[in-house]
């Protein structure tokens, strides 16, 4: 009996002693972050990496209005706003009313505006002409593929008294090198499109309406779906590891995908206490993330550990 007593004992001091370790452990570290204000209704930001300069789209009002007061900001990574009105829609020979999404794609700027999308020369921001997409509600974000050509969401909503009204124009768009428009999908009873990547032949995208993010093939079949805590999704990035990292409204959250393999995905929050998360942008070089703060007027800088 003694020796039992002796062994519950030793039993009992061991795993006290692991409870203790486990209590004194530190908490995973959050992301460091830093905040960029100054800036009006930021809906996209993107790493441009050749410039090493972030560029952020500023909306300026409504996000449905062609009223040419829009502009794209530069930034530089130690967060010091370059030019406020890099690409103003108030100068001459600039059309930019609601810019949302954007993309780089073989030395041009791609900004998903409404029903058009505009076209910039990357490296001084000089217009190059317009892509129109007939039969457009909403477009909203720009993904680049290896091709030079850009995937282009299609949100299909309007705006009426602060409150989203669907108007069917849901769909992914293709865009060639060449300016050709095609859509991969077009389905009004897709749950409004908005945010978009792509890597490894395959079309990521995050709903508006729905609580999940839907992996395709390049012809824009449903492959995979993975459902997330919370919905109003928003950014859309996909690391080089395969892990997504994806807004949230609802949230106010950014969440972490790790999708990769066949696996259940495992999802967390990466980072919270982010009122109005919009399209989210990526710099790989320092590992950190770029979160516009639709109402805030500011960026947030996230390094990701």
């Amino acid at each position: 009996m003694k020796t039992q007593q002796k062994r519950l004992v030793t039993i009992l001091v061991c795993l006290s002693a692991v409870l203790q370790a486990c209590a004194e452990s530190p908490a995973p570290a959050a992301p460091e972050r830093r905040r960029v204000g100054g800036f009006s209704t930021p809906e996209s930001v993107l790493h441009d990496e050749e410039r090493d300069v972030y560029l952020v789209s500023n909306i300026v009002g409504s996000p449905v209005e062609k009223d040419g007061s829009a502009f794209i900001s530069r930034v530089s990574p130690d967060g010091e706003v370059l030019d406020l009105r890099w690409i103003d829609g108030a100068s001459e020979g600039v059309t930019l009313n609601a810019p949302k999404g954007m993309a780089i794609a073989g030395g041009r700027l791609y900004v998903a505006d409404i029903d058009a999308i505009r076209v910039f020369d990357a490296s001084d921001g000089a217009p190059l002409g317009d892509v129109e997409v007939a039969g457009a509600g909403l477009l909203n974000d720009v993904a680049a593929t290896p091709d030079g050509s850009i995937v282009v969401s299609d949100s299909g909503v309007s705006i009426a008294d602060g409150a989203f009204t669907s108007i069917g124009t849901d769909a992914l768009v293709r865009i060639d090198p060449g300016g050709e428009v095609s859509r991969l999908i077009a389905d009004p009873a897709l749950p409004h499109p908005n945010g978009v990547a792509c890597a490894d032949g395959e079309i990521w995208v995050a709903y508006l309406g729905a609580a999940r993010v839907d992996a395709l093939d390049a012809s824009g079949e449903r492959r995979r779906e993975i459902s997330l805590p919370a919905g109003s999704l928003d950014g859309l990035v996909r690391l080089d590891d395969g892990r997504l990292l994806v807004s949230s409204w609802d949230a106010g959250a950014v969440f972490e995908v790790d999708a990769a393999g066949d696996a259940t995905p495992r999802v967390s929050t990466l980072a919270g206490d982010l009122p109005s998360p919009a399209d989210l942008g990526w710099d790989r070089a320092r590992n950190r993330l770029l979160v516009p703060l639709f109402n805030d007027g500011e960026v947030v800088l996230l390094d990701v550990k």
